[in-house]
């Protein structure tokens, strides 16, 4: 009666299988898992189910895209079991090389399949009883299939079936198996270089030079004086505070003065008088922070005098004063 071995091995593996960018690159693998057992030996007794680790080592090289060669060792791990020995000492071991080809189908850049194929080199070794063992090496076909992702470049996860048939001791008789592994694997391979990303070139945009206008802006104010005098009262320091404090907003600002007085009087005499009242105003302004050079300064003394009462006679003694801005301003194109 035919003995059946059934190892179910998760097995976490380094092996490179997935579907190669580069040709003729090796890879490397190791794996651990976990086997449970079901045999029947040939005088009919049998061992229960037991659960013991297996493991795997490989080496492969990639052909192509799609074929790589792997030779490995795989071990399928040892039943022990005493359930229905009085002596406590059964167990069956096996282990050996494994030569096969791996065939990959690129699914796309990320998912593959794969499919296996190939020869078991095994010993096998039966411990009867305490004192009974005998063992065998022989050679038994494998195959296998599996899904796997590829994390990077370089380096794989995929979950993987393997079955090994007609695994048994052909000496003595005393054990005839089938073997299957479903395992979890991690592959990797050697040789890959990055993928070069080449960024395209984009031609800046430059924006063009703006355009720029000096825009002028005039703003007049006057300070009053009285009959004969070139004195500054309270309200016309009052006026100048302000034209100082808008003076200083730009050091590009000009100031004209122009000194006036009324037709009353000698004309002379109002040309002085005109002269210092604007020379009052200048020098107040400069005594609170206006630059000298943005000043300049006039005496028309009565000749822009045209009042024929004392009322309108009082608005014509003053200094006039004319603040010149000039700004840069740029040009919206329409």
């Amino acid at each position: 009666m035919k003995k059946t071995l059934l190892a179910i091995a998760l097995m976490s593996t380094f092996s490179y299988a997935n579907a190669a960018d580069v040709d003729n690159t090796w890879y490397v693998g190791a794996g651990l898992g976990q086997a449970n057992y079901e045999a029947v030996n040939v005088t009919g007794d049998y061992l229960s189910d037991d659960s013991d680790l297996a493991w795997n080592a490989l080496v492969g090289y990639q052909l192509n895209k799609y074929f790589a060669v792997e030779a490995g060792w795989q071990d399928l791990g040892t039943l022990d079991d005493a359930h229905m020995r009085t002596d406590n000492g059964q167990n069956i071991e096996v282990d050996g090389f494994t030569l096969g080809l791996v065939g990959t189908l690129p699914l796309n850049e990320k998912w593959f399949l794969t499919g296996e194929a190939g020869a078991y080199q095994y010993h096998i070794a039966h411990q009867m009883t305490a004192d009974h063992y005998v063992s065998a090496t022989d050679t038994a076909a494998y195959f296998g299939a599996g899904v796997g992702y590829n994390i990077t470049d370089s380096l794989a996860i995929s979950a993987k079936y393997r079955r090994f048939a007609g695994i048994d001791e052909t000496e003595w008789n005393t054990a005839d198996m089938d073997a299957q592994t479903v395992g979890v694997q991690m592959t990797y391979r050697f040789g890959i270089k990055p993928a070069v990303v080449v960024a395209a070139v984009v031609a800046p945009v430059i924006a063009p030079e703006p355009v720029y206008e000096t825009k002028v802006e005039q703003k007049s104010t006057a300070v009053l004086f009285g009959f004969d005098s070139s004195e500054l009262s309270t309200t016309a320091q009052a006026k100048l505070d302000e034209v100082v404090r808008v003076s200083k907003l730009n050091d590009n600002d000009t100031i004209l003065l122009i000194g006036q007085a009324d037709s009353r009087g000698d004309a002379g005499y109002n040309q002085k008088l005109s002269e210092a009242r604007a020379q009052h105003v200048e020098d107040y302004l400069v005594s609170h922070g206006v630059e000298v050079q943005q000043l300049g300064h006039q005496a028309s003394g009565e000749q822009d005098s045209h009042a024929s009462s004392s009322q309108d006679r009082a608005q014509e003694r003053r200094v006039i004063i004319t603040l010149t801005s000039e700004t840069q301003v740029e040009v919206i194109a329409s």
